[in-house]
C-alpha cells in the first residue's frame, strides 16, 4: 500500500496539487480551527449540535456541485435525523444553546460548512484515497505550523498516555476515518450516506454507557428513534 501511495503522488499534475492544497486548507485546517475554537469557548455538547449540520450542508452542496437530485423526503429525513442528534446532545434542554456562546456556535457552524464542502468536493475530484489524504494533511500541517507559532506556544506532552492518545487521534480516528468516508461517498448516494452519519450519536451513547457507565436517558432514546426514522425515510427514498 505504501509503494502504491507513493507512485500515485508522482502521477498528479500541478493543478491537482493546487486543488488538494485547497482541500486540505478547507477540510482539515479550517475545519479543525473552527471546531476546536468552538469547543474552547462554548459547551462541547451544544457546539457538537451545530457542528452536526455538516451532513445538511453535504446535501446542500451536492445539488449544485454533483448535480444530485433531491425531493421532500430527502429534506424530511435530514431534518428528522438532525433533530434526533440535537435532542441526544442537549438531553432535551434546548435552552442550553444560549446567546452567551454565540461566537462558539458561529465557529461550529463555519466548521460544518467547511466539512460539508470538503466532502462533496472530495467525491467530485475522486482522487486516490490514501495519497490524496497524505497531501491534504501535509498542506494542513504547512498552514497550522505558522498559525500555532504566531498565536500560541508549542507544548510537548509530558504524559505517555497523552502522546499515545494524540497519535491514535491523528493517525487512526482522523486520517483513516477520512479515507473510509471518501470511499463510502464514492460508492453510493451522497444524500443517504450523509443521513446515515447521524447514527454517530447512537454509537457515542453506547460507548459512554460501556466505558463510563453513564446512564442512558429518555432523551437519548427519543433522539435515537428520530435518527432511525430519518435514516429509514432516506434509505427508502426514491429520487
Amino acid at each position: 500500500m505504501a509503494f502504491g501511495t507513493l507512485s500515485n503522488l508522482f502521477s498528479y499534475r500541478p493543478i491537482d496539487y493546487l486543488k488538494m492544497f485547497a482541500m486540505g486548507a478547507v477540510g482539515i485546517y479550517l475545519y479543525y480551527i473552527f471546531l476546536y475554537g468552538a469547543f474552547a469557548i462554548a459547551p462541547a455538547g451544544q457546539a457538537n449540535v451545530i457542528n452536526y449540520l455538516w451532513p445538511v450542508f453535504i446535501v446542500v452542496f451536492s445539488i449544485p456541485i454533483l448535480n444530485e437530485k433531491y425531493n421532500s423526503k430527502t429534506i424530511i429525513a435530514i431534518l428528522l435525523s438532525f433533530t434526533g442528534a440535537a435532542i441526544a446532545f442537549t438531553k432535551g434542554d434546548f435552552s442550553a444553546v444560549s446567546g452567551q456562546y454565540a461566537a462558539g456556535y458561529l465557529l461550529a457552524g463555519l466548521g460544518a460548512i467547511c466539512y460539508g464542502l470538503f466532502s462533496v468536493l472530495g467525491k467530485k475530484l475522486g482522487y486516490e484515497k490514501f495519497s490524496s489524504m497524505l497531501v491534504y494533511y501535509a498542506c494542513a500541517l504547512a498552514l497550522i505550523a505558522p498559525t500555532v507559532t504566531f498565536t500560541s506556544a508549542i507544548k510537548v506532552p509530558q504524559s505517555l498516555t497523552t502522546i499515545i492518545a494524540i497519535h491514535v487521534l491523528g493517525g487512526v480516528m482522523n486520517s483513516i476515518a477520512f479515507v473510509f468516508w471518501f470511499k463510502a461517498l464514492s460508492l453510493g448516494d451522497t444524500h443517504k450516506f450523509a443521513n446515515i452519519i447521524y447514527a454517530v450519536p447512537f454509537l457515542a451513547m453506547i460507548w459512554t454507557y460501556t466505558l463510563n457507565s453513564e446512564p442512558v436517558s429518555i432523551f437519548s432514546i427519543a433522539g435515537l428513534l428520530l435518527i432511525v426514522i430519518g435514516m429509514a425515510v432516506q434509505v427508502r427514498n426514491k429520487v
